[in-house]
């Protein structure tokens, strides 16, 4: 996928370019709240389907019999909010035997997956069509909340295309060190589960300290250094006479400590590199379109929508997921 053209200009504007085909003026320019506002009943749809397509991709399900159904379902409900309900070929026969057929007990799941891929292919010169005209109406800010939930939800941050955001996101060095941040929480909150205590003390050394902090005292760049190694040298010897359950509401503290910090440099990083590692990154339909419509949700409070109807159009954000993996 091509960069954005001139995406701090957009930004500036406060509005982005006009879908293919509609008259691109600076009155009629559109945001993506706008694009979504014009039918909400279509994108709270679309969002359905194409986050169930993410959770097949992903295998992101507990029963698959019960995700088959809900894949279904969405796709019917989407299909219902376009042009293609006046297809009663499409509408009502095809659904039918995709219904049939993901509702058969008996029927080979590998069979099973193999149709729901082919009804995403066949689904997709659609769905590219949606994000394209999603994409008209992307800010920097909606970027930079995509790019988040790239390296924060389940369901996208273990993807190549995640891969490829990191690589290009590594390039700068301030994002560079808020992935590392980032992964630092997630590494907390394996073991956390896992009540698994042995690396605290490593994991405390790998907190970056607030050096400038330190040079505010007028302190000697070796008095920084000697006070950082005593301080680590203090909290394992600590640890080793913590009892278990201090450990783990000390892990817990820290996953949330490392989550706001993470978050809260993240809103202050160049919003314009996120734009451009985004679309470097070369996403998917699927992927883009999910980001983007989550993303929407994620600027609702600095719109006119608010967030309640903003919820009430797209559902429930998935990207609020856990310790560590919050858009903030």
């Amino acid at each position: 996928m091509k960069a954005a053209k001139n995406p701090n200009e957009n930004d500036k504007k406060g509005h982005a370019q006009q879908p293919t085909g509609q008259a691109q003026t600076a009155n009629t320019k559109q945001t993506l709240e706008d694009i979504i506002l014009e039918n909400g009943d279509h994108y709270n749809a679309l969002n359905a389907f194409v986050t169930n397509i993410k959770k097949f991709e992903s295998n992101k399900y507990d029963n698959f019999s019960e995700f088959g159904r809900n894949f279904a379902s969405s796709f019917e409900n989407y299909l219902q909010q376009t042009p293609l309900n006046q297809d009663s070929k499409t509408l009502k026969v095809y659904l039918s035997a995709l219904n049939s057929f993901l509702a058969d007990s008996s029927a080979d799941t590998n069979k099973k997956k193999q149709y729901i891929q082919r009804v995403i292919n066949q689904a997709m010169p659609q769905l590219t069509a949606e994000y394209n005209k999603i994409k008209s109406g992307l800010s920097t800010d909606h970027y930079h909340n995509m790019v988040q939930g790239s390296l924060n939800d389940p369901m996208i941050m273990f993807s190549p295309f995640a891969n490829n955001l990191k690589q290009e996101l590594s390039k700068n060095d301030a994002y560079g060190r808020n992935i590392k941040m980032s992964q630092l929480a997630k590494d907390i909150e394996n073991d956390y589960k896992k009540d698994n205590f042995s690396k605290l003390g490593e994991y405390f050394e790998k907190i970056p300290y607030n050096r400038e902090a330190f040079k505010k005292l007028n302190l000697k760049d070796e008095e920084i250094n000697k006070m950082m190694d005593d301080e680590n040298k203090i909290f394992r010897d600590l640890i080793s006479d913590l009892k278990d359950e201090d450990k783990k509401r000390l892990m817990n503290s820290m996953m949330d400590i490392l989550s706001d910090e993470s978050n809260k440099q993240f809103s202050n990083l160049d919003k314009s590199y996120s734009v451009n590692s985004f679309n470097n990154a070369n996403p998917d339909t699927t992927t883009g379109l999910y980001l983007a419509l989550n993303a929407a949700r994620g600027s609702a409070e600095n719109s006119k929508i608010s967030p309640s109807n903003m919820a009430k159009m797209l559902g429930i954000n998935p990207y609020g997921i856990g310790p560590g993996m919050g858009l903030g």
